[in-house]
């Protein structure tokens, strides 16, 4: 058993610049861009305090929803209305209730029958899906081809796994 802790790597939403985090850490600064960075995925119902909603994780916006703000994650599912831009790092969906009154930017964006974006839509690149070109072969010391690092294998195997979806945690004011 290791004596360090579980870490992952996430992608902070303000500068998407790529950090190692706690696996269990809620919210952290960014070392690029010194600010506070929400890690954990949301679920909102009713209305949310403030004039930007950030996190690294995703945001579903229930139908009952009325929100008056910007919206960044990771992943967006708008069933209320939102009266603001959306970005999302991968994919922004409007459900059939959902209003989005605002330029929205994705990855992919899926608007169903009935779902309304009323903006400038924009369609950019997910980080993921932005490679770069495979290292060159080295040679090492002694005639032996090497390939990419052990760190390079592992930060593209913690990224991939800090994909997946975490439980949603309700924020609902009373």
């Amino acid at each position: 058993m290791s004596d360090q802790p579980a870490t992952r790597i996430v992608r902070c939403c303000h500068c998407r610049g790529m950090m190692r985090v706690a696996a269990r850490a809620l919210s952290v600064f960014c070392p690029h861009c010194q600010k506070r960075v929400t890690l954990e995925s949301l679920r909102i119902v009713g209305s949310h305090p403030g004039r930007t909603l950030a996190t690294c994780g995703d945001i579903i916006v229930e139908p009952a929803s009325l929100l008056n703000l910007e919206i960044t994650a990771n992943n967006v599912v708008i069933r209320g209305r939102v009266n603001g831009s959306v970005i999302a790092n991968g994919r922004l969906e409007v459900a059939s209730t959902g209003q989005v009154y605002g330029n929205v930017k994705a990855a992919r964006i899926i608007v169903e029958e009935g779902g309304i974006i009323q903006g400038r839509c924009e369609m950019a690149p997910s980080p993921q899906a932005v490679r770069r070109p495979a290292p060159e072969p080295e040679v090492d010391g002694n005639g032996d081809l090497e390939s990419q690092t052990d760190h390079d294998v592992a930060l593209e195997n913690a990224t991939a796994a800090s994909e997946r979806p975490r439980q949603i945690r309700p924020i609902s004011l009373d």
